[in-house]
């Protein structure tokens, strides 16, 4: 079992995951680096890889808004094949990333990541 770097970020997320009322298989804090800080999965996902894929991810995104002279990410999602989303945010100088359940409310999934996730 992961052992969390943050006790802090690891209840934030057990929340959001509550508060969503069940739209949310899965939801990681990782470093840029891809070291998982936080994380909650109902889903047979290990943490370390999807920490890893996510750092690589927002890093191709990133790089590809920097040549195109265009700034930074706000928020990234794509659908996958199941009807299920991946989320990607920048939060405090790291990422959080949650997959949802299939044919999710976005609406409602946008709502809480403006709300526990928003960059102060």
């Amino acid at each position: 079992m992961m052992e969390y770097k943050s006790p802090e970020l690891q209840a934030h997320i057990e929340e959001v995951v509550k508060v969503s009322r069940g739209l949310i298989d899965a939801i990681i804090i990782t470093k840029p680096d891809g070291t998982p800080i936080a994380n909650v999965n109902s889903i047979d996902v290990n943490p370390d890889y999807l920490a890893a894929a996510i750092s690589a991810v927002s890093g191709v995104i990133s790089s590809v808004l920097e040549v195109m002279d265009m700034g930074d990410f706000r928020r990234a999602h794509v659908e996958l094949k199941d009807k299920r989303y991946l989320y990607v945010v920048p939060y405090k100088g790291d990422y959080v990333a949650l997959i949802t359940k299939p044919n999710p409310n976005l609406g409602f999934i946008d709502l809480l990541l403006d709300i526990y996730f928003k960059e102060v």
